[in-house]
């Protein structure tokens, strides 16, 4: 399953221009021009970690290469590499190419921006609160084309779900292999699973598959109808709100119960939330509550996968997959919080890490602005000038690289190698208790 950490932080209108709030772009010759080689490769890093979200070959092949390496380090045959790499490139694709190119190019683009006015098409990128707030004929219009645009994406979470069936496909075709102990190399011995288990497993995958593409086709066919019939009815538009943010109802339930929460009310809006996230142009990317359904997708293909493989794959992804779905949805972010409130707390990085008592949220400068923060610092001292730059630097990398190799080192490979042990000493056991029976 695909993990990833994305190191972004939201505006501060006072001191800093957010991370997030800009696209991976050039670094300013000011900054270059006093980072040492090691420094200008590290920077480059930051910068394409700090771009955009959403269609980046930049962004797809770090991320790839990440999630890949620690896994392929540990495989344990070459159906077992291939199963990997498999897995992460196109998991990778569906995480950073499918939301943009089915939600914002073709669904907002393509198909949902014609049964709008002009002056609406770029308001569909609000959020549900935004357009509830202003209310009115607008609301009752984009809300269903709102709703519309999430349904005809269910594409993503089915093909996460299926993307595990069509691994196990793939291994059967091209390695002749059905059975997890011999894709694991633990059944050492030579030639092709029992026929009875390769065609299992590929009735099996063929099924799933053909049925995550119908659930695609006709969630696509049901948006359609969605989208234009559902703007004339004031019924199905507030039906739209609550599908795209069910958190926001939940918590208004609690609430007449007495539960009374910002918190609370801050996770709900945040993970049962179906909408997409706006990036900085206003285009769609993949908001939290779709990466968390997404995610759980992935759980359930990765265990109805492994179970048409045998016990061993089913304990093994019992071992790895949970944690790394918990990770994923909200171990990174977690993590990252709660590292900048530990430096916070301690006043290291200060002039580079500031706390907004208003929205309480951590902000970082951008690489781009680290020579103003230095000219401030030194009083435009040329002296000191590139002393300061890569003092500042080395704290931003420290903020920025942290919680990426903590992912990398703890997440990918611990996590890989832990597994794989249990998973060895699963099948020794096995084999001794039936050699004494």
């Amino acid at each position: 399953m695909t993990y990833y950490y994305d190191i972004t932080t939201k505006q501060n209108n006072i001191t800093f221009k957010s991370a997030k709030s800009v696209a991976a772009c050039k670094l300013s010759e000011e900054l270059t021009s006093n980072l040492t080689k090691g420094q200008k490769f590290l920077a480059n890093v930051i910068n394409l970690k700090e771009g955009d979200s959403g269609l980046s070959h930049s962004r797809f092949a770090q991320a790839t290469i990440t999630n890949w390496l620690p896994k392929a380090v540990f495989s344990r045959s070459a159906a077992d590499l291939s199963e990997v790499t498999f897995l992460e490139v196109l998991e990778g694709a569906l995480f950073f190419y499918l939301p943009a190119l089915m939600g914002e190019y073709f669904s907002r683009r393509k198909v949902f921006s014609k049964v709008l006015p002009e002056n609406l098409k770029p308001d569909v990128s609000k959020s549900v609160a935004e357009i509830v707030k202003a209310g009115g004929k607008d609301a009752q219009r984009l809300l269903p084309v709102k709703a519309a645009i999430v349904l005809s994406c269910a594409a993503i979470p089915a093909a996460e779900y299926a993307l595990s069936f069509a691994k196990n496909l793939f291994t059967l075709k091209v390695f002749k292999q059905a059975d997890f102990t011999k894709v694991a190399n633990l059944d050492k011995s030579k030639g092709a699973s029992d026929t009875e288990t390769a065609n299992r497993v590929e009735a099996s995958a063929k099924s799933h598959l053909k049925k995550a593409g119908i659930l695609s086709l006709g969630a696509l066919a049901l948006s359609l109808l969605l989208g234009t019939a559902g703007q004339k009815c004031k019924a199905i538009s507030k039906l739209s709100e609550g599908f795209l943010n069910p958190g926001a109802k939940l918590y208004k339930l609690l609430e007449k119960g007495g539960v009374k929460s910002a918190k609370v009310e801050k996770f709900l809006n945040k993970y049962l939330n179906l909408d997409f996230s706006r990036k900085s142009d206003g285009s769609l990317a993949l908001g939290n509550g779709q990466l968390a359904i997404t995610v759980l997708s992935g759980v359930a293909g990765y265990f109805g996968a492994a179970k048409d493989r045998g016990k061993l794959d089913v304990q093994e992804v019992a071992t790895r997959v949970p944690i790394i779905a918990l990770y994923t949805i909200f171990g990174s972010a977690l993590f990252d919080e709660k590292y900048k409130q530990i430096l916070h707390h301690d006043n290291k990085h200060a002039e580079i890490l500031k706390f907004d008592e208003k929205t309480g949220e951590y902000t970082v400068a951008t690489l781009n602005d680290i020579p103003n923060i230095a000219k401030k610092s030194v009083n435009s001292d040329e002296k000191l000038l590139k002393g300061k730059i890569q003092e500042l630097f080395k704290s931003k990398a420290k903020i920025a690289l942290v919680p990426f190799l903590f992912s990398l080192l703890t997440v990918g490979a611990a996590l890989s190698f832990v597994s794989r042990i249990w998973t060895q000493y699963r099948y020794n056991k096995t084999l001794k208790t039936s050699g004494n029976k």
